[in-house]
C-alpha cells in the first residue's frame, strides 16, 4: 500500500489513491482477513470486478475510435489483491523456470534492452555468415481484449498443471466481471465482460504471458521472440528460395496458433525486412492467409527503436531528436523563469528518459561516429538552454559544472550497469535468453599475462574462423563491443561487486576523465 501512486486517478467508486495510502495503517489489519479469505474460499469478491474504461488518444484522426487507446481504471483495493496474488504466482513461475525463455516482458531480470539485445545478436550472426536472413514483425489488434477465459483457464489447468482450487479462484476472478465506458460527455451502461483481461492490473499481465508461453513451440524451425504482444520471427536459411518457404510455413504456423487461441494479427501493421541479401532483385513476397500481403519495409519500429536492414542506427536517433524537440522548447521558455538547480531536475526528468533509453543499443563510445553527431549536438544545446548561455558557448566546462556525463560516457555508464549483474552473478533466476556470455581469460590459458592479472574478459576474433568451422568460443556483436569496455575500467572498478557502489563511483570516474 505505500507503493500506492497518490496522483493516479480515481477508480470506479471515486476512492482517491492518495486517501489509500494515508490509510494504510488502519487498512492493513482490515483487508488482510478479507484478502486471506477471498483466497481460502476460491472467490474473487465480486465488489472488486467493476471496471472503469477510459480513452487516451494515441494519434491520427480524433473522430477514429481506433485512434483511442481504452485505459482501464479498477477498484484501488482490487489492484492491490491482485498485485499480491501476482507476486506469489510470479515466484511460482521463477522458481520452476515456467516462463519461456523468449517471452521478455513482465518478469524479473529483463528488459527491452534485453529482448533487443538478444534479436539483434540473431540478425547480426547469420548476416556475419552471409545466411540469407529475414525478420517478420507481428502486430496483433486489441491482443488483451481477445483472450479466451476459457482457454486460458485451461492453460493453467493443463499446460501448467495448478491445482483445481487454483483454477476455480482464477475462474472467478473473470465471472460476472462488470465494465463501463467514459469519456468526457457520456457514459456508457454497465456490461458483462465474456472475453478479455483488464488491463491497468499486474496479475494481467502476467495472465497473458502464460495465454501465449507455448507460442515457442510453434516455430520449430525458426526463432520467434516476444515482449508481451509484441512479436518478432527470425528466419534463416541457406538459400534465398528456401528463405520465401520456410518463412511463409513458420508465418502460417504463427497466423493458425494465434487465431486458435483467438488473437487476431493485424495485416496492415505486420512487416518483414530482410537483412541478406539486400539487392532490390532478390523479392521476396509474404502473405497472410493468402489474402493479405505483407509489407517489405528497409526499417522497422520494435521496442522503441527502428531496426534497419543495414543494422545501422540513424533512424532511432533522428526519432529521438524528434522527441526531444517539444522538450526543448519547454526548457527554453522554462529558463527564463526558474534557477538553474530546477533546469537541471527537469534536465533529468524530461531530457534524460530519451537519451538513454536503448542507449546500450544505438549508442557508441566513439564521439566521433558520424550518426552521432546531431545527438552529440542536441544534448549540447540542451545544456547551454540549462545555463541560459549563448548558442555557441563551449559546453565541456558546464557539462563538468552540472555532473552531467555526455553521450559517449552515458553509453560506457549504461552498458557497465547492464554488465555488472551478469559479470558479478547474482541472482540469475529463469532468465530469458540473453547473450551477456563473458568469458575470464585466465579460463583461455593459466598463462601469467597483463590481462590475466587485470582480470580482463576474453574478446574472441569473429574472423579467426572459417564459416564451415564453428570456433571453440565466440561472442555475440553486442557482447563483443560490452567486453572491450569492460576491460578498459580500472581494476577498483571493474572488481566492486556493489551495483549501488559500483554505479556511482564509475560515474565519478567518468566525469574526472570528461574533464
Amino acid at each position: 500500500m505505500n507503493k500506492i501512486n497518490p496522483n493516479k486517478a480515481n477508480d470506479i467508486y471515486k476512492i482517491k489513491p492518495a486517501l489509500i495510502k494515508d490509510l494504510t495503517l488502519f487498512l492493513t489489519p482490515i483487508l488482510t482477513p478479507l484478502f486471506n479469505k477471498a483466497i481460502d474460499e476460491h472467490e474473487y469478491p465480486d465488489a472488486l470486478k467493476f471496471t472503469k474504461v477510459i480513452e487516451i488518444y494515441k494519434a491520427k484522426d480524433k473522430e477514429l475510435a481506433e485512434n483511442y487507446r481504452p485505459i482501464s481504471l479498477l477498484p484501488i483495493i482490487a489492484k492491490l489483491l491482485d498485485t499480491l496474488i501476482n507476486e506469489q504466482l510470479m515466484t511460482h513461475l521463477i522458481e520452476h523456470s515456467l516462463i519461456s525463455p523468449t517471452q521478455y516482458a513482465f518478469r524479473p531480470n529483463s528488459s527491452t534492452t534485453l529482448a533487443l539485445q538478444t534479436v539483434l545478436n540473431n540478425i547480426h550472426k547469420n548476416v556475419q555468415k552471409r545466411n540469407p536472413t529475414l525478420a517478420i514483425y507481428i502486430d496483433l489488434s486489441k491482443a488483451y481484449d481477445t483472450i479466451s477465459h476459457d482457454k486460458l483457464l485451461h492453460k493453467l489447468r493443463h499446460d501448467f498443471n495448478f491445482t483445481p482450487e487454483t483454477v476455480d479462484f482464477f475462474a472467478s476472478y473473470f465471472r460476472n466481471r462488470q465494465q463501463s465506458t467514459h469519456t468526457q460527455h457520456a457514459q456508457s451502461k454497465t456490461q458483462t465482460i465474456t472475453h478479455g483481461i483488464p488491463q491497468g492490473s499486474t496479475l494481467s499481465t502476467t495472465f497473458f504471458l502464460l495465454y501465449i508461453n507455448d507460442i515457442i513451440k510453434t516455430v520449430p524451425k525458426s526463432k520467434v521472440y516476444t515482449y508481451a504482444d509484441d512479436t518478432t520471427l527470425i528466419i534463416t536459411t541457406a538459400t534465398l528460395l528456401e528463405l520465401e518457404r520456410l518463412a511463409q510455413t513458420e508465418l502460417n504456423n504463427l497466423i493458425n496458433y494465434f487465431h486458435i487461441n483467438n488473437l487476431v494479427p493485424n495485416p496492415t501493421k505486420t512487416n518483414y525486412t530482410i537483412f541478406y541479401p539486400i539487392s532490390k532483385q532478390n523479392q521476396i513476397h509474404l502473405n497472410i492467409n493468402n489474402i493479405n500481403s505483407l509489407d517489405q519495409n528497409k526499417d522497422a519500429k520494435l521496442l522503441g527503436i527502428f531496426i534497419q536492414n543495414k543494422l545501422k542506427y540513424n533512424q532511432t536517433i533522428t526519432n529521438i531528436i524528434r522527441k526531444l524537440q517539444p522538450v526543448i522548447q519547454k526548457l527554453r521558455y522554462a529558463t527564463k523563469f526558474l534557477p538553474m538547480n530546477i533546469m537541471k531536475q527537469l534536465y533529468y526528468s524530461h531530457a534524460y528518459p530519451h537519451l538513454i533509453g536503448t542507449i546500450t543499443i544505438w549508442g557508441t563510445d566513439n564521439h566521433t561516429k558520424t550518426y552521432l553527431q546531431p545527438l552529440i549536438r542536441t544534448q549540447k544545446k540542451i545544456i547551454r538552454i540549462i545555463m541560459n548561455l549563448p548558442p555557441r558557448t563551449h559546453t565541456k566546462p558546464l557539462m563538468q559544472q552540472l555532473h552531467i556525463l555526455n553521450m559517449t560516457n552515458l553509453y560506457i555508464l549504461r552498458v557497465c550497469t547492464e554488465m555488472h549483474p551478469f559479470i558479478h552473478i547474482t541472482d540469475q533466476n529463469n532468465r530469458p535468453e540473453h547473450d551477456h556470455n563473458y568469458i575470464w581469460t585466465a579460463e583461455i590459458h593459466e598463462h601469467k599475462t597483463r590481462y590475466n592479472e587485470q582480470q580482463h574478459h576474453y574478446i574472441p576474433n569473429p574472423y579467426q574462423y572459417s564459416k564451415e568451422k564453428e570456433p571453440k568460443h565466440a561472442a555475440a556483436a553486442f557482447t563483443r563491443r560490452y567486453t572491450e569496455i569492460w576491460n578498459a575500467l580500472p581494476l577498483e572498478l571493474s572488481t566492486n561487486r556493489n551495483l549501488f557502489s559500483f554505479k556511482k563511483k564509475l560515474k565519478k570516474y567518468l566525469l574526472e576523465k570528461q574533464c
